[in-house]
């Protein structure tokens, strides 16, 4: 999926959820949300990260360790181990829901990788019509719960 779709999902999901985690600081929380919707593709050297963070695009396979529960855990668990919750819970949401709409694509996700190469695949194209209507979708439904808010 292109950045903006992980961000518009991202932002779609933290208001979603909002009521039920209510965060002390609400923007705090969005823009971690927002944040990890897009540290997903730290493996990727064009991405908003991956810029700036070649190396990494180097040593590692875009959708490979970066899209897995593994990852997930990694940047998120330490912040729970130390009662970061206002970081650990928006960064979670953020990065899951990367993860999660990355599994609609052709490429998919390798979710338990190192472990296995097993992917999970889905039916768009990145970029491609359907994730435009997705996008567009996704679109309606953010501006009517921002909205009804």
């Amino acid at each position: 999926m292109m950045w903006k779709t992980h961000l518009l999902f991202g932002f779609l999901i933290a208001l979603i959820l909002l009521p039920y985690i209510n965060p002390e600081n609400q923007i705090l929380y969005v823009a971690i949300v927002l944040f990890g919707s897009l540290l997903t593709d730290i493996d990727h050297p064009d991405s908003k990260f991956g810029r700036k963070l070649k190396i990494i695009g180097m040593l590692f396979e875009h959708r490979g360790f970066f899209h897995s529960l593994f990852a997930l855990a990694l940047f998120t668990v330490p912040f729970f181990l130390f009662n970061l919750d206002y970081i650990a819970i928006p960064l979670l949401i953020g990065y899951g829901s990367h993860i999660f709409i990355d599994s609609f694509s052709y490429q998919g996700i390798m979710f338990l990788h190192p472990l296995s190469r097993w992917k999970i695949k889905g039916f768009m194209k990145t970029g491609g019509f359907a994730e435009k209507i997705l996008f567009f979708f996704l679109l309606i439904i953010f501006l009517w719960k921002l909205f009804t808010f």
